[in-house]
């Protein structure tokens, strides 16, 4: 059964390896078109882009997107470390494929954005997509009424297209890229849009300081628990890190910042601040007035500067324990300081503009 399973992944692969080549062919001249994509669309701007931003202008759906991003995160690496997945620049060479046909090892072009560490499936970048993006063009389609029952209303669908077409342009430039297969992409895709389905009514349920805190806990170990497994049943569940070090066509490529650890501690973190964040006084206080568009779109700038700084913020690496748990504070403190701090600041700045609904 393993080896039938293992053939047919190995004829997958190999056809999407194809599909890869005539891409990158095709659209060579395009590349920087497909590097902005992917970067724009990099699952950290979910942490911090998207969550400070629409949680300035709605708290709605603010905390939606940053539920929708954590979990997504969570999953993606669960499902990551279970699926085993290949990246095409590393499986070429892996392969025994190409000696058993007599065929010369594929020429992909690797680039500076190509040698993510974690595995391949599903994608990270269009599973957190999907997920985020959903929650925003949802929630907005229903705001302003373009969601009814019994009715045909041309501007939704419209919306959806556009939904659909953006997730393929992301999916192309992780492909383009090389850093995953076409059906590691649809299934982030498809996973993504469930998650955003399941989570929502989370806007309905009150969860408080110490179910944030034990939620957080049941991530952490649920992932750790994983990790134990794997190492039980004689899996490295960092083999993507050493095949990506291995295969990398330069050291500087490797990108850290995309290993199984570093993605625990972020999501870990994130929750946790969410916890205090949105049980603090300055949240309730600040959620339960009218706040004039102006000082929501004050709050949207300095939460975004917040973050934006952060990312200018390195740890040192000599000390890789002490490198997550560094990591995990600092999500922790940003996500509590676009939730609690930087609208506390606004409100006391303006404090004659904040009214009572």
């Amino acid at each position: 059964m393993a080896a039938v399973l293992t053939g047919a992944m190995d004829i997958l692969y190999e056809n999407s390896v194809s599909a890869i080549e005539g891409l990158q062919a095709r659209f060579h001249q395009q590349s920087d078109v497909f590097f902005m994509v992917s970067n724009v669309f990099d699952p950290r701007y979910a942490f911090l882009f998207y969550s400070p931003f629409f949680l300035s202008l709605d708290w709605t759906v603010g905390k939606k997107i940053m539920w929708v991003t954590v979990v997504a995160e969570w999953l993606n690496q669960m499902l990551k470390w279970a699926l085993h997945g290949e990246r095409p620049y590393w499986w070429i060479h892996e392969t025994q494929v190409y000696n058993k046909t007599g065929v010369t090892t594929p020429d992909i072009q690797q680039y500076f954005m190509t040698c993510e560490t974690g595995p391949g499936s599903p994608s990270g970048h269009s599973m957190v997509t999907a997920a985020v993006f959903y929650v925003i063009l949802d929630s907005y389609l229903k705001k302003f009424g373009f969601v009814k029952k019994n009715s045909t209303n041309l501007i939704a669908k419209f919306v959806w297209l556009v939904y659909l077409a953006m997730l393929a342009i992301v999916g192309a430039s992780r492909i383009f890229i090389a850093a995953h297969f076409p059906h590691q992409c649809f299934l982030g895709m498809a996973v993504g849009w469930l998650v955003a389905l399941g989570l929502d009514d989370i806007n309905q349920k009150k969860t408080n300081t110490l179910r944030y805190c034990a939620i957080t806990a049941g991530m952490l170990a649920s992932a750790l628990s994983m990790y134990s497994f794997l190492k039980a049943i004689g899996v490295d569940p960092m083999w993507s890190v050493s095949r990506a070090i291995k295969w990398c066509a330069k050291p500087e490529y490797v990108h850290l910042d995309t290993s199984p650890f570093f993605s625990m501690m972020r999501y870990c973190g994130f929750m946790f601040g969410m916890g205090f964040g949105f049980n603090s006084e300055s949240f309730r206080r600040f959620s339960s007035n009218k706040v004039p568009l102006t000082m929501r779109i004050i709050c949207a700038v300095l939460s975004v500067g917040v973050c934006k700084v952060s990312e200018k913020i390195s740890f040192p690496k000599d000390n890789m324990t002490l490198f997550y748990i560094e990591s995990f504070a600092l999500n922790a403190v940003l996500a509590y300081a676009m939730i609690a701090v930087v609208p506390n600041v606004v409100s006391n700045l303006f404090p004659s503009k904040h009214k009572k609904n």
